[in-house]
């Protein structure tokens, strides 16, 4: 895998290190804890919005011996933000994780930070991050190695004098690891050096008798980075741990897990036969409706599912063991729906591709049969989704109250749990003989499936890209990926760029007015988003599978400019699933369109050049149709001047859909753009 990341120089040898006063007269240190119990001692923001920063932090966790990383979280549930009501958002769920996001903001508040006098690294350069000089370094202390990223004032922030620095990952960061944030030979707007903050220097000079707080950060800086800084007193230098792969996939693999054996217990009987092969059990489903159109077949019906939830209902938690560990409520079930649309008579070719298709944005399994995947039949593929439970048309109300108030937002998430094991099962009635594959509604007149039995992929476009890599992570249904327009990092990298947070945030600004405190709910929020989208699994996908579980291969598109998913969003998955690319990316004279720029000084950079002639673990190509570039900060792209939406385009582009046809038969995801850049006139 391509984790992006460079040797730090000099490396940490004890003959260099720079020895703390309270360090005993035989040269042998000790690490203080660094956790505390409120405020960090680095805060420099505005007062009453400062105490969960520097974030991500290490101040906010506590030592356990029962949690993989040996760190538990502690962020306070009486310091942290409140809403406009003065409810604080409860941090029960959050804490019992053992570390940070993989793909976190790190974020803390530097007044009048010049960003351009202290050639910080902007998203349009992320090579830059990695230069020697850097004034922001962002190191793995496991292996020594500093890690790519981009910097940039919150422009959801309309007064200079509150705009946070918030600093992404350009990969997402290793499970379990610790790394170290470095600000150092920062300039004001003047080009002013700013000096180091007083806290740090306390640190820096830390004695015996200092708290444990600052005798902790004086190791971590004359110690852990002391071949990186030496004897130069940085601004202000911190510590996090990422969470470790048992506490963001282990409830999802739980539930997985649980849920087949469920099904061995109650599966579907197969030509009559209750004593069939494990590998053929299927859940029980009824077929509700079928209508043909032409050559295309609709049909329409239900599925049993193990329930994970106290209940249905959309506000309902899942339920767990003593451990909190998710478990099976009794005999009750979920009952999902299902749409599937096949071609209604065999192709000359043979049966269809089946797929399990991934909807967009709080939208409904209705979504296969409009133009989303309308023109994957022309290639001879079937398509069959389900509501995605969480994230779906029914939750719209129990996500706007979760903006009013966001200590609900774990329901949310359990939610999203329950939707991976309803796609698992929906895949197993592709994939079984004993599913769908026994209903004359799936097959011609002579008794033949219309689809291809056991050779379920999967195909997700949005939000269906975004929750996709997730679900194939954990899935033994599929093998093959398509992640149409995706992205990963809802609360960091996702929410602030797109054109579709301004309905939200009409919701979510009154109920938390202060800018801070906005990004800090966000990624308070992101600790728990991570078990039900691609940041919590991306390790895991094309590369290091979970226990009893395949890597799979996938592929990426990403159209030039969307509106709604950012394309670095697009671009942190690539590079951490380490996907290659078609090359050249992108050309800006194409068009002849004005503001086209490239989106980064090196377009999609980090990412190697694909084989277009073979299979590979995972693959990239950027369609552009024209589109302006979009900004280049955490704003969305909205106005004129950024043209049309392309996030929608594809349908009518022939060479995609035969790139997506051939790469699900075959793992090659051709190469139909020769030597140029990948562009068409056809949405």
């Amino acid at each position: 895998m391509n984790r992006l990341r460079i040797s730090a120089a000099g490396a940490v040898v004890a003959a260099t290190l720079v020895a703390a006063p309270w360090m005993s007269s035989a040269g042998a240190v000790s690490n203080a804890d660094p956790g505390v119990v409120g405020c960090d001692v680095l805060v420099t923001a505005p007062v009453g919005h400062d105490c969960m920063l520097p974030w991500p932090n290490d101040a906010f966790t506590k030592a356990s011996s029962k949690m993989a990383t040996g760190r538990q979280l502690n962020v306070s549930a009486t310091l942290d933000p409140t809403n406009d009501k003065g409810v604080h958002v409860n941090t029960k769920w959050v804490n019992l994780n053992d570390g940070f996001s993989p793909g976190s903001v790190i974020m803390t508040y530097v007044a009048n930070l010049g960003f351009t006098q202290s050639a910080i690294a902007p998203s349009t350069d992320i090579g830059s991050s990695l230069a020697t000089n850097s004034p922001i370094v962002l190191e793995d202390l496991a292996t020594h190695q500093r890690v790519a990223y981009f910097a940039e004032a919150d422009a959801q922030a309309t007064d200079p004098g509150v705009q946070m620095l918030l600093i992404h990952p350009a990969v997402a960061l290793t499970e379990g690891h610790r790394y170290a944030v470095v600000l150092r030979s920062l300039h004001d707007t003047s080009g002013v050096a700013i000096t180091p903050l007083a806290s740090t220097n306390s640190a820096w000079n830390a004695t015996a008798s200092s708290s444990s707080r600052l005798r902790h950060l004086s190791y971590l800086m004359h110690h852990d980075l002391a071949g990186l800084i030496g004897s130069n007193e940085p601004y202000m230098a911190w510590d996090f741990t990422v969470a470790s792969q048992k506490s963001l996939s282990t409830p999802a693999l739980t539930m997985h897990k649980l849920a087949y054996g469920w099904l061995i217990k109650h599966h579907n009987t197969y030509n009559g036969k209750s004593a069939i092969p494990v590998a053929d059990y299927a859940p029980a489903y009824a077929v509700t409706s079928v209508t043909t159109t032409g050559n295309v077949r609709n049909v329409h019906g239900t599925f049993q599912v193990p329930l994970f939830l106290t209940n249905t209902s959309p506000y309902s938690s899942m339920v767990t063991t003593s451990n909190g560990q998710p478990k099976i409520n009794g005999t009750k079930t979920w009952t999902a729906n299902f749409i599937c649309v096949l071609p209604a008579t065999l192709n000359v070719s043979g049966p269809a591709l089946p797929t399990v298709y991934g909807h967009g944005l709080l939208g409904s399994a209705g979504e296969v049969e409009g133009g989303s995947f309308s023109a994957a039949l022309s290639q001879n593929m079937a398509g069959c989704a389900t509501d995605w439970v969480g994230m779906s048309g029914s939750d719209v109300l129990a996500v706007a109250g979760n903006l009013h108030d966001m200590s609900g937002f774990h329901a949310q998430v359990d939610h999203m749990l329950q939707g991976f094991v309803n796609f698992q099962f929906l895949g197993r009635l592709l994939n079984s003989p004993a599913g769908f594959a026994t209903n004359a509604a799936f097959q011609d007149g002579s008794g033949h499936a219309l689809f291809q039995v056991g050779k379920c992929t999967y195909m997700g476009y949005s939000q269906g890209g975004i929750m996709g890599g997730a679900v194939s992570a954990v899935s033994t249904e599929w093998k093959r990926v398509i992640l149409g327009v995706p992205g990963m990092d809802y609360g960091g990298l996702l929410l602030n760029r797109s054109v579709d947070w301004s309905e939200f945030k009409s919701i979510f600004d009154p109920a938390y007015p202060n800018s801070i405190d906005q990004q800090i709910v966000l990624q308070m929020a992101q600790l728990l988003w991570d078990r039900g989208e691609n940041e919590g699994y991306a390790e895991h996908l094309t590369s290091h599978p979970y226990k009893g579980i395949s890597s799979k291969q996938v592929f990426i598109i990403e159209n030039y400019g969307d509106h709604q998913v950012s394309n670095i969003s697009a671009e942190m998955l690539a590079r951490t699933i380490g996907a290659f690319n078609h090359q050249p990316a992108f050309d800006a004279s194409f068009f002849g369109a004005t503001a086209r720029t490239p989106l980064t000084v090196t377009p999609q950079w980090g990412i190697n050049a694909l084989n277009q002639t073979k299979a590979v673990p995972a693959g990239l190509v950027l369609w552009d149709y024209g589109t302006p570039t979009p900004p280049v900060d955490n704003q969305p792209p909205s106005g004129l001047q950024y043209g049309n939406d392309p996030h929608g385009f594809g349908r009518g582009n022939s060479f995609l859909l035969t790139q997506l046809s051939t790469f699900l038969r075959t793992g090659i995801i051709p190469n139909l753009c020769g030597n140029a850049a990948c562009q068409s006139n056809t949405p």
